[in-house]
Formats: C-alpha cells, sequence, structure tokens
C-alpha cells in the first residue's frame, strides 16, 4: 500500500469511528446498531485501536460535550478528529457512560485509571464497598481488588503466598518457576503457572475462572494463613506454613471454571472431575466490575440484587417471591444504583424506598 493510499485509510477508519461516536453521543443506537458496532470493532485491529484512542482522549480532556456534530462533520467530511474544548457538564457524564456501557458490550475493556503500589510483604490490602483497587507486588504481579475485598500477600524465598480472607479478585501472576504462586481461599488452594485468574470467595465457596494459561485447584484441610503484622521466623518460614494435606488438585486451563463445592473432599488419581467451560461473553461479564460497570444478561433478578448490594451501601431486597427468578439484562455503572432501579420500575417492579439506605421491590399485582 503506498502512503497516499495508508493515510487514505486511516483517515477513513477516524471518519468511521467519528461516526459511531456520534451515534453513541446521540442514544439513538438500536440492537441492530450495536450488532453492527460489534461486527465493524471486530473486522479490523485498527478499528479498535482508533476508538480506544478516541476513548482514551475523552476521559483525559472530559471532551465527549458538544461532539455530535463536530463528529458528524467529520465522518461526512472524510476528515481526522479533532480535539474540542474541554468543558464538564452534567450531559458529559451520562454520554460517557453510554459510549463505557457500549464499549463493553461490544466487548473492548479499558483498564480503570487506579494506582500501581509496590507491596512490601507480608501485606494486607483492602477495598471499601463500592472501591477498586489494583495493586502491583514486588515481583510485577499484579491484582485487581473488587469492592470490599481484603487480601494478605506473604513472599518468601521459594514460596508466594495470597491469602483472599473476603471478596474477589483478578490475579495477573509474573512468571517466577523457582516460585510457585498460591492463593489461599476458604478451603482451597489455586496454584498459578505463569497465568491470568479470577478468584472470588463468596459465603466460604470460593469461585475460580482461568482468563490465561493454567491454574492448579485444590482443597486444603488447613491453609497457611498470615497475620498482618505478625512476626515470622527468619527460617524455615516457608516449610511451617506448608498446608497440612491438599486433595488431588484439578487442573483448570483459560476459559474454564469451578467452584470449591464441586471438588470431592477425597479425589483419586483416575477420578475426572467436571469442569464448566464459560463462553467469552460471560468471562467479560466477571470482569465487567474492572471497568465499573454491571453487565447482565437473562441473570435471574436475585442475583442482579445481591450484585447491586455489594457495590452500594443502600441495600435492595425483593419482597415479593415471584420477583426473584425474574431474568434481568444491561449494562448500569456499579456506583449509580437508580439507572438500574429506573429500568426495573420499566419492566414493571414496583420500587419503594424505606429509608435512605433500603430499597424494597414489589409486584405491581402486589399493591
Amino acid at each position: 500500500m503506498s502512503e497516499r493510499s495508508s493515510i487514505n485509510a486511516n483517515r477513513e477508519i477516524t471518519a468511521e469511528a467519528s461516526a459511531w461516536l456520534a451515534q453513541l453521543e446521540s442514544g439513538d443506537l438500536s440492537g441492530a446498531d450495536l450488532a453492527a458496532f460489534r461486527e465493524w470493532m471486530g473486522r479490523s485491529p485498527a478499528h479498535a485501536k482508533e476508538m480506544r484512542a478516541m476513548a482514551a482522549l475523552s476521559r483525559r480532556l472530559s471532551v465527549l460535550t458538544e461532539m455530535a456534530e463536530p463528529l458528524a462533520r467529520a465522518a461526512s467530511a472524510d476528515s481526522g478528529l479533532r480535539k474540542p474544548r474541554a468543558r464538564k457538564t452534567g450531559r458529559l457524564v451520562a454520554v460517557a457512560s453510554m459510549v463505557t456501557a457500549c464499549f463493553v458490550a461490544a466487548g473492548v475493556f479499558f483498564a480503570p485509571s487506579i494506582l500501581l503500589l509496590s507491596a512490601p510483604e507480608p501485606a494486607r490490602y483492602e477495598t471499601a464497598v463500592g472501591e477498586y483497587r489494583l495493586v502491583r507486588l514486588s515481583d510485577g504481579t499484579t491484582m485487581k481488588l473488587n469492592t470490599d475485598t481484603t487480601i494478605e500477600v506473604d513472599y518468601g524465598e521459594t514460596m508466594r503466598r495470597v491469602h483472599l480472607l473476603r471478596g474477589e479478585a483478578v490475579f495477573n501472576v509474573a512468571h517466577s518457576p523457582d516460585r510457585p504462586f498460591v492463593v489461599y481461599s476458604g478451603e482451597t488452594a489455586a496454584e498459578a503457572i505463569g497465568t491470568s485468574f479470577i478468584v472470588r470467595l463468596r459465603e466460604q465457596v470460593t469461585e475460580l475462572s482461568v482468563i490465561e494459561g493454567v491454574v492448579s485447584f485444590a482443597k486444603v484441610v488447613q491453609a497457611a494463613k498470615s497475620k498482618a503484622g505478625a512476626a515470622k521466623p527468619a527460617q524455615g518460614r516457608d516449610e511451617a506454613e506448608k498446608p497440612q494435606r491438599e486433595t488431588q488438585a484439578v487442573l483448570l486451563k483459560a476459559g474454564q471454571a469451578l467452584t470449591s463445592a464441586q471438588i470431592p473432599a477425597e479425589i483419586s488419581a483416575q477420578q475426572t472431575v467436571p469442569v464448566a467451560l464459560i463462553a467469552p461473553r460471560e468471562l467479560q461479564r466477571k470482569l465487567s466490575w474492572t471497568d465499573g460497570v454491571f453487565d447482565f444478561s437473562d441473570t435471574p433478578l436475585q442475583e442482579v440484587v445481591d450484585e447491586i448490594n455489594r457495590y452500594n451501601p443502600v441495600q435492595v431486597e425483593i419482597v415479593d417471591a415471584d420477583l426473584r427468578a425474574m431474568k434481568f439484562g444491561g449494562i448500569f455503572e456499579t456506583s449509580d444504583p437508580e439507572a438500574l432501579l429506573e429500568a426495573l420500575e420499566d419492566l414493571g417492579v414496583r420500587v419503594e424506598r424505606a429509608g435512605d439506605n433500603r430499597i424494597l421491590l414489589h409486584s405491581r399485582q402486589a399493591q
């Protein structure tokens, strides 16, 4: 391709991306439009790259407001993207949220702007309700902590131990074959082999979902748990803190998930434990919190409410039992439960505000 042809192609991609942003900004995006947007994003890496660049620019300068007209002109004139004036308004926040939601629906993820920390080990890391945190450990491993999560890190000379005491985290593990990386959670131990995976502890049941690589997943009789600030012997620490006993490990590969409840207390070498496959779209939903959004699709309302309550001090309760199995879908900001509640009202659910921190959901016919 000649230099002129390359320039023209780049301008065409910019113009198309501008047109998509203009449509996103207008709010006039049907299901068919969203499907076409996904197809356009997946057609070429250059398309996704251009949209990411625009999203980064809009976030950095807060320039999404008043963009519809100039972007439409850019698309029709086949010209490059111009930087409009920065201007903060309430409409800006709404538009930015909508664009982010559409990017998530299209399978495009952007890392949240959070601080990277170098961890002195052993150490304890926590997030409050509605808070996220990204921690970079001394070996280059990163941990993304979800809402209301507590993690203790204890690195030794021959072992790297992490204890998930509460909540959920995504681990991107730096490869170090001489120092195994093990996440203890509830009654389980997950050992990574240079990989990326999600661990969620819910009512003492651990759920493991593998994003990349391979993870060894086993039950333990007694997993060593460090105490924040407690003194440890300088020698023999790794040997003294090994679990007393582990079950036969189950190996999970990328795109697989398993819970501790599905692992038998005793597994023979010949026994096979069924491991569920995760569809790429489902894995995206599991990771949607890293972008600060809920991503529901045909989800029972009880699960929706449980997720809302994890991220907000305002607690939602389902009063009428017939609503619990009601299926619900949509993409919403975790910090804005009101938008989700409005969507439920549109579906015929009656929302009662019983106080500053309590919301009740009723069936319309129960009035």
